[in-house]
């Protein structure tokens, strides 16, 4: 969907398009320009290029269609994939991964970051915030020690 400053762009590319058939000069183009636009006008640099473009049959007034969003490495099988890596060794640095999985740093970072959760603590990739079920087994661990230990000053 267009914007509203590419349609102001189209408007002001075809206001330059016609005079330059017209063989008017682009600084003569840019100062007509400057009174009807004020501060909305584009450079004069601007207006000389698309003037050069125009004469030359090498533009059009319209944006060529762009191929959209860059390509990305955070896919759902590069985030699986990592996942199985940290969980196998958990000691598996940034740059390793990186290596075996071809991809940049800042990608993987992301991913174990952003995607997965994980922060690197001592040199190990763990969870930021534990889940429900690692905090229940937590409890579950600590209701058990608390127990023991009490049965183990009773018993003394």
């Amino acid at each position: 969907m267009a914007s509203k400053d590419d349609h102001f762009n189209l408007k002001w590319r075809a206001y330059i398009e016609f005079p330059t058939i017209l063989k008017i000069q682009p600084v003569q183009i840019f100062s007509e320009l400057q009174e009807i636009l004020c501060v909305d006008c584009p450079s004069r640099s601007i207006v000389e290029r698309w003037a050069a473009r125009f004469r030359s049959g090498d533009a059009d007034v319209t944006d060529l269609p762009r191929s959209g969003r860059p390509v990305s490495a955070t896919t759902s099988e590069n985030i699986a994939l990592i996942e199985s890596m940290v969980v196998e060794d958990k000691c598996n640095t940034v740059n390793q991964l990186e290596q075996s999985m071809e991809i940049s740093l800042g990608a993987i970072h992301t991913i174990l970051t952003t995607e997965l959760g994980y922060r690197s603590i001592c040199g190990k990739w763990g969870p930021h915030k534990l889940s429900e079920n690692q905090r229940l087994a937590r409890l579950n661990i600590a209701k058990n020690s608390r127990k023991i230990m009490r049965t183990a000053i009773l018993d003394a």
